[in-house]
């Protein structure tokens, strides 16, 4: 699977969510925006919808992309922002925690999607945003440890996850250097 072969689900549209506005850098030519940092043009949505930028016209979440998630999985009802990305020549899954992170990795839901993708051999990261002006981390979870936890069912891949995000958030984030400038659209 390659992230440009895939089509949008039928019928998901953004509705009111603009997280992907707010948690995503950007350091591209014609745009530059820091993580965590709002567009300057979402307020209550795109306020320049119809003439926004190439690449944000092109940009779409794995949520809008992937059926298998439900619209539970909406990044601002799920507090997951779900990215498929080329990560070492694979597609793969980059979930981002953008919500409270401890509650969403204690969820079902999330502890089964977990351990079904890493059973399945899916590529699949656990992330959080770094702190405004440095990078997010996100460490793989196909390892041989969670693949033998999500073999025995919920609480050892939630014990796992639980430890993951705690080391996590004891990273040592690195900061953001931007390559680009001119086209800032964050908010000051």
């Amino acid at each position: 699977m390659k992230v440009y072969d895939l089509d949008l689900v039928a019928g998901r549209t953004c509705g009111e969510c603009t997280v992907c506005c707010t948690v995503m850098a950007i350091d591209k030519p014609d745009l530059q925006k820091e993580a965590g940092v709002t567009c300057r043009h979402c307020r209550d949505g795109c306020t320049i919808y119809d003439t926004r930028p190439k690449l944000c016209r092109d940009f779409h979440c794995g949520w809008r992309q992937l059926p298998i998630l439900d619209d539970g999985w909406r990044p601002d009802r799920s507090g997951v922002f779900v990215e498929i990305e080329v990560i070492d020549g694979e597609t793969a899954l980059s979930l981002i925690l953008v919500g409270n992170a401890l509650r969403i990795v204690r969820q079902p839901w999330f502890i089964d999607f977990i351990a079904t993708g890493v059973r399945g051999h899916v590529p699949i990261y656990l992330g959080i945003p770094g702190p405004r002006g440095f990078k997010g981390a996100s460490p793989t979870l196909n390892t041989r440890q969670m693949f033998m936890a999500a073999g025995g069912g919920r609480s050892p891949v939630k014990d796992l996850l639980e430890k993951e995000l705690k080391r996590l958030q004891a990273h040592s984030f690195e900061p953001r250097v931007f390559h680009y400038s001119g086209h800032d659209l964050g908010t000051p």
